[in-house]
């Protein structure tokens, strides 16, 4: 049977389904943020329509952390003597098998800034135990600061390291960004130091080393003021950076496999994605991310669909990386409207399309007849 002989048929109502991940039917990697839902019954499209398909809430717990393990939990330092450089590989980067190269693992979970600076002021150690190293949030320039306040030592924060294992778009296990030192821009390990003696404080951000460990003139100083500065309170080296706590998780994304060609996104070079919607963050750590679009504010996936029996489900942020929700489950409702297309007509009937034009020339001809027997009529004057 061809498409145009099929019959029409009615328009159905919208509907709005509702998700809990912990209802999926497959998980993927154990994660309650990707999956996959069978329906128990398919979801019918008619002939002749087409499904727009919308968000029409979200509730996600703030359960994900900014800081996980392989991702930004990770600082490689070096403590060394005074004007003493730290030990490098013949890649450039800081050799871990000195036992003054350590490699300092934060613990997975939420922190601001000043939690970050606090423990890494608490636990950047020398031998003795000695914590040379002290950082603090500027609440004004929005950056992280360092100096070192024990005589006769340099710290040495291997950022390069970072760069072994990652790229500008997924960078390494290092805390890089999160300490505001840029990673495509990094060049040299950024360091803070104190003369044994006159006290003179030292801090270069992106430094070049030359001989017997001293520091190029010139090259790679402090962005903020040009060292070496003499000890005091208000002398830091500062970060490259404003302090980025988010780890790229500026919000979250819904992603589906019924549509790959509705969305643009720049992360893939302006492609198709299979995203479904963006989720701004609204909430903070524990609290509940929620999302009620408005009629005037909702992208609408248009499916051209037979049926749906199966729907996959991604809760990623914008890198395409799943968020994990740490154990907890969230709902998401989907409205689902049907819409007609157009349909083929049926080929003309020659026939009785002649049929229909002789027929109504015939019935104009016969009003003309009619017409003209009445004024016939109206203008014969009966005798008398």
């Amino acid at each position: 049977m061809s498409i145009a002989a099929f019959p029409e048929t009615q328009t159905p109502a919208s509907r709005v389904l509702y998700i809990n991940s912990k209802d999926a039917t497959r998980f993927f990697n154990d994660n309650q943020s990707d999956f996959d839902l069978q329906l128990e019954e398919p979801i019918v499209i008619p002939d002749h329509h087409a499904m727009l398909m919308s968000v029409f809430s979200a509730e996600i717990p703030y359960s994900f952390y900014n800081f996980r393990i392989g991702v930004n939990c990770r600082l490689d330092y070096s403590v060394t003597p005074y004007n003493v450089a730290a030990d490098y590989d013949a890649n450039g980067f800081l050799d871990l098998t000195p036992a003054n190269a350590i490699s300092l693992i934060l613990p997975e979970g939420n922190y601001n800034a000043v939690e970050l600076a606090a423990y890494l002021t608490a636990n950047v150690v020398a031998a003795g135990p000695l914590y040379p190293l002290e950082v603090t949030f500027d609440s004004i320039s929005m950056k992280f600061r360092f100096r070192c306040i024990i005589k006769g030592l340099r710290v040495t924060l291997a950022l390069k390291n970072g760069a072994a294992t990652g790229t500008p778009e997924a960078p390494g296990e290092d805390m890089n960004e999160e300490l505001g030192f840029d990673f495509i821009q990094l060049e040299g390990d950024p360091f803070v130091e104190l003369s044994p003696g006159t006290q003179y404080f030292n801090g270069f951000s992106n430094p070049t080393i030359g001989g017997g460990g001293a520091v190029v003139p010139g090259v790679g100083t402090d962005t903020i003021r040009n060292g070496p500065f003499l000890t005091a309170p208000t002398y830091f080296l500062f970060g490259d950076d404003v302090v980025d706590m988010t780890n790229s998780i500026r919000s979250l994304f819904v992603r589906t496999n019924l549509s790959t060609s509705s969305v643009l996104d720049s992360h893939i070079g302006g492609g198709f994605s299979n995203i479904l919607t963006r989720v701004p963050i609204n909430a903070e750590p524990g609290q509940i991310i929620t999302i009620q679009p408005r009629d005037g504010d909702v992208h609408k996936l248009l499916l051209k669909l037979k049926a749906i029996t199966t729907i996959s489900i991604q809760l990623t942020n914008q890198k395409n990386q799943i968020i994990n929700l740490n154990g907890l489950t969230f709902d998401i409702s989907l409205k689902l409207e049907f819409i007609e297309t157009k349909r083929l007509k049926d080929a003309p009937n020659l026939r009785l399309e002649r049929q229909k034009e002789f027929a109504s020339a015939q019935e104009k001809l016969q009003e003309q007849l009619d017409i003209s027997k009445l004024k016939q009529k109206k203008s014969i004057k009966p005798k008398k």
